[in-house]
Order: C-alpha cells, then structure tokens, then sequence
C-alpha cells in the first residue's frame, strides 16, 4: 500500500491510496480534483472510488468535478451532505480496493457525520494507515462544530484504541501551531518539547509539520511521544487536573464543566487548534 500525500488550497491534505499489485486507487478528501488527476496520470492507476471524512468544502468541493470527469466513480461517505456522495457509509463498514481493507470508523465531534477510514492489507510489512479528516491531527484535534466535548473525547479514544503503529494521516497542516500552543499550555511537558523540536528541524509539506505519524502529544487529547503507545489523557484547563484513560471516560470535573473549560481555552488559543 502506496500513499501519495498531496498538500492542497492554505494547508489541507488530499490523498491517494495506491494498491501496488492492482495499481487500483482510492481519493481520500477530495479538494482540488484537477491536481488529484495529474498524480493519478502520472502514477498509472485506475482511481475506483473517493473516501470522503466530512461535507466540507475544503474536503470534499472536488467530488462533483471529479464524478463529471470520472463516471461511476463511487464517492463514498457517512454524510449526506457531502457532494456528490453516491453511497452512504456506516459505522464498523468494511470496504475492499484490490488487497487494501477499510475500516469506517465514525468519529463525531467536528461535524456529526465525519468518518475516519483505517486501511492495511494482510501479510504486508506495511504499518496500517488512519485517515482522520478533522477529527485528529498532528498534535491536536478539529473543532467541536457539530458535536458535544464527550463526543470528541470518545472519538479520539476509539482511534486510540487502534494498533500502535499505525500511521495517521490527518486533512490539515497545523503541527507547529498546534505544538506551539501545547507547549504554553505545558511547558514542563518534555514530550511535546522534542515533538515541537522534531518538527522545527524538518521542512514538510503543507507549512512546516507532518501529515503521517502517529498521535503524539495535544494540550486537550494526549498520548506520549515515542514509538510505544502510553495511554490517551485529557486535561481541563480551568481546573487544571490531567485524568488517565481508563475504564471511566468521565472527566473528574464533569462533561459539563468541561466542554466550558474546553471553549474558553479554544477561545484563548486564538483558534490555535481548530481543524
């Protein structure tokens, strides 16, 4: 499994997920159809369907022109919002491209009908991938447009439980930002002080972070830096108590009380950590 990691419009990221033995291909968050195409020609595959996480426009105002370029294209998605979606996902759906499984995994809390998608093919020394749209990202997490925080907490706790290996592709460019302002919430925090070093020193596409790599440290959604996985943990900024995952999911403070910690903090960020 081959994936082109496309930088597109201010600092999005459209892919193109390639099946090396069938050279048969899926979109992921179709933005600009025209630049998609020119990687699919020069690529020489056959582009069989569109996974789309959400209906917004940065992610998916492609899918008409491209359905028109490419009839039967299959654009597929959990929203009906999304543009020319032409079937409707549900959650736990498995889908097969050649020797590439999907996994649809839904993930509310950005909007209320983003999919996340968790691809691998058996017997392949490849680590799994996850397409998170908005709803994960390099040290961070979208905005809760849509959704409740429990919600969002809950979505990112389901994608934690996914294989430690697994590489994260996510839609948009904010790791430095979002790195930035984990390290004014934490300044003690070590690991985001290597994760924000690690990212200063490497000139990525898209504004200057990575697009795949497994979640690491955010100021409201956690997990440690390094390659094994140490667990998911949740911080309330006004009270400020850090709570470690486990079989509660309930913060110490309340849902409540924290989704008001959670929007004065995002209003505080200046929009720092919006997807």
């Amino acid at each position: 499994m081959k994936v082109k990691v496309i930088p597109v419009l201010e600092d999005n990221y459209m892919y193109l997920v390639i099946e090396e033995l069938t050279r048969e291909a899926v979109a992921v968050d179709v933005a600009v159809p025209k630049r998609l195409l020119e990687i699919v020609g020069r690529e020489g595959v056959s582009l069989t369907a569109v996974l789309t996480t959400h209906h917004h426009w940065d992610h998916a105002r492609g899918n008409p022109e491209l359905a028109r370029l490419r009839p039967g294209l299959a654009v597929l998605g959990a929203d009906e919002r999304i543009f020319s979606l032409t079937r409707r996902l549900a959650h736990g759906e498995e889908l097969r491209f050649g020797a590439i499984h999907v996994r649809c995994l839904l993930t509310p809390g950005h909007t209320s009908g983003h999919m996340s998608y968790f691809l691998w093919e058996d017997d392949c020394p490849d680590p799994p991938a996850l397409f998170s749209g908005d709803a994960l990202l390099v040290a961070g997490c979208g905005s809760c447009l849509e959704g409740s925080a429990q919600q969002m907490y809950q979505s990112l706790a389901e994608l934690g439980t996914l294989p430690p290996e697994t590489k994260v592709f996510c839609g948009h460019e904010h790791t430095l930002s979002n790195l930035e302002f984990a390290q004014k919430v934490e300044p003690c925090n070590v690991h985001v002080r290597a994760k924000l070093s690690w990212a200063k020193a490497r000139p990525l596409p898209g504004g200057g972070g990575r697009a795949s790599g497994a979640l690491r440290q955010a100021p409201m959604m956690t997990r440690a830096c390094g390659h094994s996985r140490r667990g998911t943990r949740t911080m309330c900024p006004r009270c400020p108590r850090l709570w470690a995952r486990s079989a509660s999911t309930t913060p110490s403070c309340g849902w409540r009380e924290y989704g008001r910690c959670i929007g004065t903090l995002r209003k505080a960020s200046g929009g720092l950590v919006e997807g």
